[in-house]
């Protein structure tokens, strides 16, 4: 089932190469309602070293079809320390290689390098600086662009509202 998930995500990023993937389609943004919830999302956990917090806010691009997560950035922080750090999960099919350039409001912001791929797609992972954070937090939206295997630039584009109130959550 796993398998066919990844699969299917694979296509997807496949069939759409070229193209721009949003958080939310022009449609669902006028008609989206004030209790749809936040776009970033906090959670907290001590699963991988029980000594230290590690809190992280995300966002994920869902599929409409299926309801399958096609994409999810993160931005990851132990509490009480200042260094943050971005991890962009996307299906199989893309080009490892290539990393992924992360830009805001279409200025490049950061490069990501996939650190690792598992049942649940790839993992390209990369310090966030001050600057980047600050565009994030006067910024509209962010786009990863990553290359699939035939060479083909995905641009997937993460809408910023809310970000900044997620962050200051973080601890």
């Amino acid at each position: 089932m796993i398998w066919n998930s990844a699969i299917g995500l694979a296509v997807a990023l496949t069939v759409i190469g070229g193209a721009e993937i949003n958080a939310q389609q022009a449609d669902t943004a006028k008609d989206a309602s004030p209790d749809q919830g936040p776009l970033w999302l906090i959670s907290c956990s001590n699963q991988a070293d029980p000594a230290q917090l590690l809190c992280e806010s995300s966002q994920s691009l869902i599929v409409a079809q299926g309801s399958q997560r096609l994409a999810t950035a993160s931005f990851q922080r132990v509490a009480g320390q200042d260094r943050t750090q971005a991890v962009l999960t996307v299906p199989f099919g893309v080009s490892l290689a290539q990393g992924v350039t992360i830009a805001v409001d279409d200025a490049t912001v950061g490069t990501l390098t996939y650190d690792s791929c598992d049942g649940q797609g790839c993992y390209a992972m990369g310090d966030v600086d001050a600057e980047w954070l600050q565009r994030m937090r006067d910024g509209t939206a962010m786009s990863a662009s990553v290359t699939d295997r035939e060479g083909r630039q995905i641009s997937l584009s993460f809408q910023l509202t809310g970000f900044t109130a997620s962050e200051a959550l973080m601890p």
